[in-house]
């Protein structure tokens, strides 16, 4: 007797900490796993060389079979850069092997450098594995131009990321007497520019400007703290370490102007939900950011490692209550019309319906 298989779906991402898993988290938060009866089997995981060969063997072990037992109608593998973007692979590669389709979906924030540093061999490789799957997602119109460049074969589709709109009862914009307070979210290291942030409060502060800066995230803590402490900063900047769901809120409803100013980005989460918030944003012309953010909008997008133009906007902001209110209306706006879950997830969900039937 012929049983029919159970029809399922198969998520690939990181359980460890970053925006790839928040927007993971952020799908299954909207009900779209259980809409398409989703399995989601996580590859990787923060830790030593044995933590993350038992996560790649295991996944290895449930994917293949969930692969033989069930009918996956497709996998929706999402791919940072470097070891990332290899492990993925495996995955793709069997599922083409079981004729299986695939969604690629990239959130490598440094996907062009690690292409760029590859060897002409690994190019190749790298632009092939693109052209195979069945849809490339990526984070913005930048995202798309480049792998169109790498792999002109490569069939591609622009989603970005979402937010759902936290409901704001109040949120209270500090007074011009009250120290202003600007935060930082992310991996702590040069590629956020988080020294460069620090550079820019010592001269607020000698300055004379009144602000706490909020410093969270996990990564290089320790050296980060150190720095504060040298430039003896400890009385307006605070490291926090990394920062939970709920705390991450808690300060979110508290923030008066909210600061990433990164080399490299994709469209980071930590933008979203700081904009959902109705908070005023400073970040760079790097990634997805300038089709998110309007700069004299929204908030300021500005040059990645310019200390000086970090400093200039960040004490416009910290001077100005009614800027601070005006971009922050905006930036709220701008999520609830093409960043909400309300605009994102159809667009998901149609690319879903496609692929599933193919």
């Amino acid at each position: 007797m012929n049983l029919k298989k159970r029809e399922i779906i198969v998520v690939l991402c990181t359980a460890a900490r970053g925006g790839m898993r928040t927007v993971v988290e952020s799908y299954q938060s909207t009900g779209l796993f259980e809409t398409w009866n989703a399995k989601l089997i996580h590859t990787h995981n923060d830790g030593g060389i044995h933590v993350k060969l038992f996560y790649f063997i295991r996944a290895l072990a449930i994917f293949s079979y969930l692969a033989t037992f069930y009918h996956i109608k497709f996998i929706h593998n999402h791919s940072a850069m470097r070891g990332s973007f290899w492990r993925k692979n495996v995955f793709s590669s069997i599922a083409r092997f079981f004729g299986i389709p695939v969604l690629l979906h990239l959130h490598g924030s440094e996907m062009q450098t690690f292409y760029n540093s590859s060897s002409i061999k690994k190019q190749r490789k790298i632009s092939n594995i693109l052209s195979k799957a069945t849809t490339v997602i990526v984070l913005s119109k930048s995202w798309e131009s480049f792998i169109l460049n790498i792999s002109p074969n490569a069939k591609v589709k622009i989603i970005y990321n979402f937010v759902t709109l936290p409901n704001i009862v109040e949120k209270k914009i500090t007074s011009q007497e009250l120290p202003i307070n600007i935060l930082f979210l992310g991996l702590l290291g040069k590629r956020k520019g988080v020294y460069d942030l620090i550079d820019a409060a010592e001269q607020l502060k000698l300055n004379g400007k009144n602000f706490n800066l909020l410093i969270g995230g996990n990564g290089e803590v320790d050296e980060v703290h150190d720095l504060v402490i040298k430039k003896e900063l400890e009385n307006c900047v605070e490291v926090l370490g990394w920062v939970g769901k709920e705390a991450k809120e808690q300060l979110l409803s508290k923030t008066d102007v909210y600061i990433l100013p990164s080399y490299n980005e994709g469209l980071p989460m930590s933008v979203l939900e700081a904009m959902s918030w109705g908070i005023p944003v400073v970040s760079c012309n790097v990634g997805g950011i300038p089709e998110l953010i309007r700069h004299r909008v929204d908030g300021y997008v500005i040059n990645p490692g310019n200390v000086a133009e970090i400093q200039k906007v960040l004490t416009e902001l910290i001077g100005s209550k009614s800027i601070r209110e005006k971009y922050g209306e905006s930036a709220r706006q701008r999520i609830e019309s093409k960043f909400s879950d309300i605009k994102i997830i159809p667009k998901l969900n149609n690319l879903f319906v496609k692929t599933s039937t193919k």
